[in-house]
């Protein structure tokens, strides 16, 4: 019952059709018409699921609904590769898409085998690594100072003309330093102002800069910003951590959108590395004062020699954010993984450098805690505010029930970002220390809105699983902690809880929101099944940062799932990170994980009575996070990314303190 025309093709008919195409190759595949329809072509090649294509509970599948609704094209599809080189029959049987005219032609092939330049390229990629390896370890072991001083000598052999011209070269770079020789007198000033004066002031030139809709005022109050953070760069990353979930509101910047927590990275990043700059450029002009004499500061030897001093974690990061650049090599959607790839990858790992390299005492980081707790908080009263006068803001869920969503555009980013910032506030207020002072009866006051805010998102993640595990886990340590005994109180626990999820079933609209046999959870088994297949066609790198739903609505969604399409990702921790970096990704991804979970583990056992209740917290929002992960997302949103690197920068920090080393990444110091 098949319908042809010249221009269009075959087009299926409503009782479904089939075609036999026999061919002689190792490939084969179909031209097709993809668009916002819903079909699928169902394909055997001599009697055996196509081998190219993932599958679904009726056989190997080739999806025809574009992965933007948006487009409709003509597509090349392979279904089978790798075949024994000779002749094939290629089966069809269509499901749906009738008058789409679906089908547009055919293709056969012949491909020598690739396993040879695969190998060629593994050694490639394998010999670079260790080429980079054996380079650092030879700079670490170098001696510095001979190439510096023959580089003096080399200066010194230039002609007048070729002095002249390097002169002016060095004044044009000293220039973007050179308006902080005034800096002695202008740090002085702003030294005097004091922790609290300092925090105003830059508080409000935060401000001033966002909200101004002049851009001659945007830039002066960029500038002033740029000034105060090079000064204290505590209260650029205090900045950072206070609007990590803004990320959601962005304000245009020419032709460009920036998020706040983005802006105030780069600054803060910026004037990190001017800092820096100028003390290289201190230390050059000491260097080549202190001519050829024997014993001369080392210029880079210092450096270097603290690579041994990394902790696991600063690997474990850098690994992952190699990995996850290679993978856009391998990526079909490259706009919208280089997105993901700048504001979830690269500039979290810039916040986390920041935390590591900035030298931040005790009191700095505290501000930093209190300000990421104050995020939260803003997070937690926006959307109570909008429970109570905002309506039109909730989303309406299941029965009717109403779920308050923040800033965000989900209310289950609520639960996932409150899970962060509620254990912290549970542990201070419960395992706190008379030295914290007031910090531990505010920490406990601001639980209750923030606890209101994530049962309120009605997030099945947060209520069923994160926040139960992280506050058993708090409980647990508290417990421990007063010598009394924890099980009888689990159980207890675990007694009410069960308890009321059972009396919330009888609420007709929080019972259909709660239900674990709803529709949400059997699209969830489907969706964790079509991740499977997605890993593993790709399971090296992955399917690309942010190429999930493109992947999944375009090729791997099961039939039973269709009424569900528009899915981002796989929601499951380890699917998550498999999916869209491959198993080298999941493995970077569990290096880290795994780095701070046993650096928290050391703190909680070996490290001081003062940041105990610190590491407490942190280790109950790695608890959320791996809970909530299960069946939500756990890192790749950049609100989540920022946090699990606050929190493994802050747990880094306070290993260093426990063990009374110097900073592993050493600078040179600040002006503070």
């Amino acid at each position: 019952n098949w319908r042809f025309s010249p221009e269009y093709g075959a087009d299926i008919s409503e009782s479904g059709d089939a075609v036999t195409f026999r061919f002689w190759g190792t490939d084969v595949g179909l031209r097709v018409r993809r668009a916002d329809f819903r079909a699928r072509l169902y394909i055997s090649v001599d009697g055996q699921p196509a081998n190219a294509l993932p599958k679904d509970e009726n056989g190997s599948m080739l999806i025809l609904t574009s992965a933007d609704p948006a487009q409709d094209f003509i597509s090349s599809e392979w279904v089978a590769k790798n075949l024994a080189p000779g002749p094939h029959t290629l089966e069809i049987t269509a499901s749906r898409g009738w008058d789409q005219w679906a089908l547009n032609g055919f293709i056969a092939a012949y491909s020598p085998s690739e396993t040879n330049y695969k190998w060629a390229l593994f050694g490639l990629i394998l010999t670079a690594l260790l080429s980079t390896a054996l380079a650092v370890d030879a700079g670490r072991r170098a001696d510095w100072s001979v190439t510096l001083n023959a580089l003096a000598a080399g200066i010194r052999g230039l002609s007048h003309l070729r002095q002249l011209i390097l002169t002016a070269f060095l004044a044009a770079l000293v220039s973007l330093t050179g308006w902080m020789t005034w800096g002695q007198q202008a740090a002085g000033l702003y030294r005097r102002l004091g922790d609290s004066g300092q925090l105003a002031l830059t508080a409000l030139m935060a401000s001033i800069f966002y909200v101004t809709p002049t851009f001659f005022i945007f830039t002066v109050a960029l500038l002033a910003l740029f000034l105060l953070i090079y000064f204290r760069p505590a209260w650029g990353i205090a900045l950072i951590a206070f609007t990590i979930p803004l990320y959601v509101r962005p304000k245009p910047i020419i032709s460009y959108r920036f998020s706040p927590v983005e802006i105030f990275t780069l600054i803060t990043l910026a004037a990190f590395m001017l800092a820096r700059i100028k003390g290289l450029l201190d230390r050059v002009k000491q260097r080549m004062q202190a001519g050829t004499a024997a014993g001369g500061p080392p210029l880079f030897t210092g450096f270097l020699s603290h690579l041994s001093n990394w902790r696991m974690i600063d690997y474990a990061v850098l690994a992952f954010t190699l990995i996850a650049t290679l993978s856009l090599f391998f990526t079909d959607r490259l706009d919208v993984a280089t997105n993901e790839w700048r504001v979830v990858i690269l500039e979290p790992a810039l916040f986390y450098l920041l935390l590591r390299a900035s030298s931040l005492n005790e009191r700095e980081m505290w501000i930093v805690i209190d300000a990421f707790v104050l995020g939260g908080l803003l997070v937690a009263g926006y959307g109570l505010w909008q429970y109570g006068f905002d309506r039109e803001s909730l989303i309406t869920a299941e029965g009717g029930l109403m779920r308050l969503r923040s800033f965000f555009g989900s209310p289950n980013n609520v639960g996932l970002y409150l899970g962060r910032v509620f254990p912290l506030l549970a542990a201070v207020a419960l395992l706190g220390q008379p030295a914290h002072g007031r910090r531990r009866w505010l920490y406990g006051l601001l639980i209750v809105p923030v606890l209101a805010a994530a049962l309120l998102s009605f997030s099945k993640g947060a209520l069923f699983l994160g926040i139960p595990g992280s506050a058993m886990f708090i409980f647990w340590r508290w417990q421990r902690a007063a010598g009394r005994r924890t099980w009888p109180w689990l159980i207890g626990f675990a007694t009410v809880g069960v308890a009321g999820i059972v009396g919330l079933q009888f609420v007709p609209q929080i019972g259909e929101r709660l239900s674990l046999r709803g529709a949400t959870g059997v699209f969830r088994v489907n969706l964790w099944k079509a991740t499977v297949n997605m890993i593993t066609d790709h399971p090296w790198f992955g399917v690309g940062l942010d190429n999930f739903l493109y992947a999944y609505r375009g090729r791997y969604i099961l039939d039973a799932a269709w009424q569900e399409p528009d899915l981002s990702h796989p929601h499951n921790i380890l699917l998550d990170f498999g999916s869209r970096l491959g198993l080298l990704g999941l493995a970077a991804g569990g290096w880290m994980i795994g780095s701070l979970g046993k650096s928290l583990w050391r703190q909680l056992s070996q490290g001081g009575v003062y940041w105990m209740p610190i590491g407490v917290g942190l280790a109950g929002g790695l608890v959320h996070m791996l809970l909530h992960g299960l069946v939500d997302h756990s890192f790749f949103l950049v609100d989540l990314a920022f946090a699990f690197y606050f929190m493994s920068g802050l747990a880094a920090w306070m290993r260093n303190r426990d063990l009374g080393d110097s900073d592993p990444i050493p600078v040179t110091s600040q002006t503070h």
